[in-house]
């Protein structure tokens, strides 16, 4: 795992080399460029042999100063290099600026109008508008890449986007408002083929695929480089405001494991904890037996489901290891938390709405942990504040977006402008407890501003794992962690990055084909590839 930075961060973290004098900033932006060439050549070998051509266009920034030093690194390689640049050169900065006088000395730099003529190229770079662009982009922009993929001649046109493509916002993942304002606008322009960013992903990066079909971290020297490496997970501080990338590698990750759930040989089913799921009535229980198998086999040592007298015989002829408590009422509950040895309960999957609104308030009554989803958090649409006011910090919501919206009405109308990040993060702040807002890019928030993103795109993505109980067995997963770890060892936000992990990897373990069912029966050869 690994911290993501946003605009302002990245900014700083560059002033600070600056200021402590490890990089001046036209040795960085010197880096930027060459860590572009270096990725785009080991991206497309093929591209490397005879003379290929690049079009680059250089935007008024140090964006703009990345591509003159993209545009001389191609040429001294031997490629055909065009350079054409919106903007003043006399109003370049002064790192930029030397950047573009070095690049005049080997060629022509015409004006990004003028991008009509000659064979299409290999190779398009844009670097007009980086990640500090705060407004909608010119219309010159898009009007520049069309005319460059109109040239007639040449292959298949391949797009690079320096640290983002122009015109997307890199700290909410979505095209800023203007001339372009999605993929459909410029067709398959606004997905590069490959994205190369510099030091750390950005947010947006990583929430959506139109930051690039591929991305590339470049270490420029400002830091300590980028890693998946899992030993980050429990090295990286969970400070406020933070925004973590949930990536490990699963190669070596026993370890990483084995620290953030406290397993050990020998233990009794007890210590590795109890878990409750409670169920609705006769017809309604395939979701709960979906949750408490995956917190079995995510390692809780005891699992029961909480059901209504009637349905007993339907589960008991579905069950062997899970066991079976009546529970009718929240008398019934609050007995039953009596027991201190049960460290979690699940709540909504199948659960029912009347069952939703009498067992959440007896449940949330003591400080232990819950997990809420589906129909506990729909059973509070009408009246959200009730739910918010039993919450405690022991407690996630599991909301997928039409959950979310119905709880947080006025937050996700708010989204647009806000992106899914910061709306997480409110909606944590307001119910008081950590949130998971589930997604392709799920992001986990909790009320001290804390974040994580699972990013599963591009070469995670798992299509596969929109089926129908899926969000059950991420919820029983989330429970099995925090019965099996004690609170100091793994809290709710890192059982919620844990959990919604192997999720996603057990789904990639499968394969296409999956349904819910199948995603608890993958943990086994998930932790054995894992070395637990």
């Amino acid at each position: 795992m690994s911290e993501l930075l946003t605009v302002a961060q990245m900014r700083e973290a560059e002033a600070l080399a600056m200021r402590e004098k490890r990089a001046s900033g036209r040795e960085l932006m010197e880096r930027a460029g060459a860590g572009v060439v270096e990725a785009i050549c080991g991206h497309w070998p093929d591209l490397v042999p005879g003379a290929p051509h690049a079009v680059v266009l250089c935007g008024p920034g140090n964006n703009g100063g990345d591509g003159f030093v993209v545009a001389r690194l191609l040429a001294q390689r031997g490629w055909q290099v065009e350079v054409f640049f919106m903007g003043d050169a006399e109003r370049l900065s002064a790192d930029a600026r030397a950047m573009h006088d070095e690049w005049s000395a080997l060629g022509p730099v015409k004006h990004i109008d003028d991008t009509g003529t000659g064979e299409r190229p290999d190779l398009l770079v844009d670097a007009v508008f980086g990640i500090g662009l705060s407004r909608p982009i010119p219309a010159e922009v898009p009007a520049a890449v069309a005319a460059v993929r109109s040239r007639r001649g040449g292959g298949a046109l391949k797009l690079v986007a320096v640290d983002c493509p122009s015109g997307f916002d890199v700290d909410r993942g979505q095209y800023l408002a203007g001339p372009v304002t999605s993929a459909e606008d410029l067709g398959e322009w606004m997905t590069p083929d490959l994205c190369v960013t510099f030091h750390r992903p950005k947010p947006g990066h990583m929430l959506s695929e139109g930051a690039g079909a591929v991305l590339k971290v470049v270490d420029i020297g400002i830091g300590t480089p980028f890693s998946t490496d899992p030993a980050a997970l429990v090295a990286t501080p969970k400070a406020p405001d933070a925004l973590r990338l949930i990536s490990p590698d699963t190669q070596g990750t026993g370890g990483w494991y084995n620290h953030v759930t406290g397993l050990r040989a020998a233990r009794h089913k007890y210590e590795r904890g109890h878990v409750l799921v409670l169920a609705g009535g006769v017809g309604q229980g395939g979701a709960a037996r979906m949750a408490a198998r995956a917190a079995l086999r995510v390692g809780a040592g005891l699992v029961s489901i909480g059901v209504p007298q009637a349905a007993i015989a339907e589960h008991a002829a579905q069950l062997n290891a899970i066991m079976l408590r009546v529970v009718i009422e929240g008398h019934d509950l609050r007995h039953m938390l009596e027991d201190e040895r049960l460290r979690c309960i699940v709540l909504g999957p199948g659960l029912g709405m009347r069952r939703a609104a009498m067992l959440v308030p007896a449940a949330l009554s003591v400080r232990r942990a819950c997990v809420l989803d589906a129909d506990a958090l729909t059973a509070f649409a009408d009246h959200p504040a009730r739910l918010f006011e039993m919450l405690h910090d022991r407690a996630i919501l599991t909301p997928h977006d039409g959950e979310f919206r119905r709880l947080f009405p006025d937050i996700t109308q708010a989204m647009p402008e806000t992106g899914r990040i910061e709306a997480a993060r409110a909606a944590a702040a307001r119910a008081g407890c950590t949130v998971l807002l589930k997604g392709a890019a799920t992001v986990i928030a909790r009320p001290d501003g804390c974040a994580s993103i699972h990013s599963a795109l591009r070469e995670r993505a798992v299509p596969w794992l929109g089926t129908a109980g899926a969000g059950d067995v991420l919820a029983g997963l989330i429970a099995g962690l925090l019965a099996t770890s004690e609170p100091e060892a793994l809290d709710v936000l890192g059982a919620a990055e844990l959990g919604t992990w192997l999720h996603v990897e057990a789904a990639r373990t499968f394969g296409p084909g999956l349904i819910a069912e199948d995603l608890p029966e993958m943990l086994p050869q998930l932790f054995r590839r894992m070395g637990v």
